[in-house]
């Protein structure tokens, strides 16, 4: 392990919830280095949360110990699990989270976290975060061997959650091919960019793009390529399409939402 665990919750920033983690965190492993991914996560928001734990994971080194807490079910008989896979460890609960962090081809080891003397002395019905997720991830992050957490997951047996497809439909007419795919936003960032679940086709160019009564034509190679306050559809840092408004918020002034239906086509 490199010594680094990074945290990701919708606990916010308001109350005293991330630094009772790191406060358990320091007590266990001092020379850790704890880096929040984010603590703005909607609450409850398993997929919002999988989304920006998929972004975000795949820039740390390898041995990082990756936390997400967005737990709707804390306190009942849901697992908390530790998975290892892309040279890092994963703690989640088993809700889904993991499934956008890691292909099933890519879990390596899979574990239940149930050895209670690597928990806090008294665990708390709500708050499992500080009590186990925190104590366990200082101790994994200080070198204790993923297989002492608990008994190994069963190949595949635990809770994935996963982005819904786009359907696509391929055409060609003299010569030309042609490609209609139908998705929806998945995402809402803080700009107020909508990311939909579609992604550029190489080779091909989107003509294009549409959301309820708007039509964008072609996809911009930045914010600028528009005049303020004008639509645009732009490849966001995670790959995905997004629809923007220049120097302006989608989601505010378009009325874009998560699961809005998206109609691209290329040419």
């Amino acid at each position: 392990m490199n010594g680094t665990i990074t945290l990701l919750t919708d606990f916010g920033t308001r109350d005293a919830y991330v630094a009772a983690m790191k406060g358990v965190i320091a007590r266990i492993a001092p020379g850790v280095r704890v880096i929040d991914i984010t603590h703005e996560v909607a609450p409850q928001d398993v997929r919002g949360g999988g989304i920006t734990w998929a972004a975000a994971t795949r820039w740390f080194p390898e041995g990082t110990v990756h936390v997400a807490v967005v737990d709707p079910g804390v306190g009942t008989r849901r697992r908390i699990l530790a998975f290892r896979g892309r040279g890092a460890i994963y703690l989640a609960p088993d809700n889904g989270l993991v499934g956008h962090v890691l292909e099933r081809r890519e879990v390596r080891e899979a574990r239940i976290v149930e050895r209670k003397e690597l928990f806090l002395p008294r665990v708390s019905r709500t708050f499992h975060g500080r009590d186990i997720f925190a104590p366990v991830a200082a101790h994994l992050a200080s070198g204790l061997e993923l297989a002492a957490v608990g008994r190994p997951v069963p190949r595949g047996a635990y809770e994935r959650d996963e982005l819904p497809r786009a359907r696509v439909k391929k055409t060609r007419s003299r010569g030309r091919a042609s490609v209609e795919a139908r998705g929806e936003v998945i995402h809402i960032d803080v700009f107020g960019n909508a990311m939909t679940n579609l992604m550029p086709l190489e080779g091909l160019e989107l003509a294009t793009l549409e959301v309820g009564e708007l039509v964008i034509r072609g996809l911009s190679n930045a914010y600028g390529e528009v005049r303020p306050g004008r639509p645009l559809a732009i490849e966001g840092s995670s790959g995905w399409i997004e629809i923007a408004v220049n120097r302006g918020s989608a989601a505010r002034e378009l009325g874009i939402e998560v699961g809005a239906r998206v109609t691209a086509r290329w040419s």
